[in-house]
């Protein structure tokens, strides 16, 4: 495994690099800064809104406001060629979510020389990001992927229905296209839904269609959360993996079908082997994570879905010994490898208050006990997605925008009631 340990002070300053914090996903792009910090890497923020908690950290030495730029590209590639003309090199770019990483795909053309590529070419991220794509991939290259089903209309739906074996999952065939005026906000916010019989899934696609039918529907793979496990990567230029590790998820938020908020580091030999002949078939490049489930009934892992970028656990990896975006700062920069180390099994990381949120729901439903819950809540070997001694810029950021919140919350309260529209 990689090391993550610092640079050495006495060897050159390496160059910086930029990490993109887009809306909806502060907790990856600040890991992605933390664990750069960690190899003595200075990082500059680009962030699509004023104040992203990763801009905070000690690591950080510049952030750059390029508003919305995931629905205005060219604000980016803008503040990139700024930068390639003030260091007068171009610098590594780190994506941190699935909207920034398709901008950079999007303005893949006009980056040559603006910034160093450190990602798979934009068709296959294209191809990785829409699920109805994903399954003709899968089916190219034989991956163990659940049947998924791409109906186009209601009436293919309605077919499609009276064969499947419920329940089975539905999913947005691309991150974020349920974002719609219109749709239930409940809805659109979801990953995946269960649906149980044919009924609720002609309901649920009724619901969809006015806004186009961008869906897949998967058979499910039964068995609890902690049968997920996740495979991280690093991929050299010419499509070999180089370092994989496993994390396995203890509880996600939403519950079922959100992201991990709580997971813990694992060696899994045969599937990193079963991953990595995976990989070198995709020919992908950079950082990759393919996110695994085992079917308890028979045993077999079935391939979810694969990402084109870094996880948002990525400090958790480094310090378990596999800091991949040092692993490829220093690759496409001419920096010699980090030293090999063991992989640290037994390290958890936490998102504090949405693993919280995860249990209560676990706990009612009574699939998880109290006891238990709290012991894994207190776990002495745990990273946290905010909260870190070493940096504490972003925690106490994200307190006081808590604590504003607050208070501006409690005040359109008592303005409602005391103002001069109050009865």
């Amino acid at each position: 495994m990689i090391s993550s340990s610092p640079t050495s002070p006495s060897s050159p300053s390496p160059l910086p690099a930029v990490v993109l914090a887009c809306r909806g996903a502060p907790g990856a792009d600040l890991n992605l800064v933390r664990a750069l910090g960690r190899d003595g890497v200075p990082v500059i923020v680009v962030g699509e809104y004023p104040f992203p908690p990763s801009g905070y950290s000690r690591h950080c030495i510049e952030f750059i406001c390029a508003r919305d730029f995931t629905l205005h590209p060219q604000r980016l590639l803008k503040v990139l060629r700024e930068l390639r003309m003030r260091h007068g090199q171009a610098l590594p770019v780190f994506a941190s979510a699935d909207p920034d990483l398709r901008v950079m795909a999007e303005l893949h053309a006009e980056l040559v020389g603006t910034a160093l590529w450190l990602s798979s070419s934009p068709d296959m991220i294209a191809r990785l990001q829409d699920q109805r794509r994903f399954a003709e991939l899968a089916r190219q290259h034989e991956l163990p992927v659940p049947a998924l089903h791409a109906p186009r209309t209601l009436e293919e739906v309605e077919a499609l229905g009276r064969t499947l074996a419920y329940p089975v999952v539905v999913k947005p065939a691309r991150a974020g296209c349920w974002h719609r005026p219109g749709i239930d906000p409940a809805l659109s916010r979801c990953r995946a839904v269960q649906v149980e019989d044919a009924q609720a899934l002609m309901r649920l696609c009724c619901q969809l269609a006015p806004h186009g039918l961008e869906l897949v529907i998967q058979d499910r793979v039964p068995g609890d959360v902690d049968q997920q496990w996740t495979v991280h990567a690093c991929i050299a230029r010419g499509g070999t993996p180089v370092a994989l590790a496993t994390t396995r998820t203890l509880r996600n938020w939403p519950a079922d079908f959100g992201p991990a908020c709580h997971l813990e580091t694992v060696a899994m030999p045969a599937l990193e082997a079963e991953a990595c002949a995976m990989l070198q078939r995709l020919k992908l490049r950079g950082m990759v994570s393919m996110n695994f489930r085992r079917d308890p009934r028979t045993g077999r892992m079935w391939l979810l879905e694969i990402n084109p970028r870094a996880s948002g656990a990525s400090l958790l990896l480094a310090r378990a010994g596999l800091n991949l975006p040092a692993r490829v700062h220093r690759e496409v920069c001419g920096r010699p490898p980090l030293p090999e180390t063991p992989w640290r099994t037994g390290l958890r990381y936490r998102h504090g208050r949405a693993d919280l949120r995860a249990f209560l729901v676990r706990h009612r439903q009574g699939r998880e006990p109290l006891l238990r819950g709290l012991l894994s809540m207190l776990h002495p070997r745990t990273v946290f997605r905010a909260f870190d001694p070493a940096d504490m810029g972003p925690p106490v950021q994200m307190t006081i925008d808590w604590l504003l919140g607050k208070l501006r919350g409690s005040g359109r309260w008592v303005w409602s009631r005391l103002g001069p529209g109050a009865a």
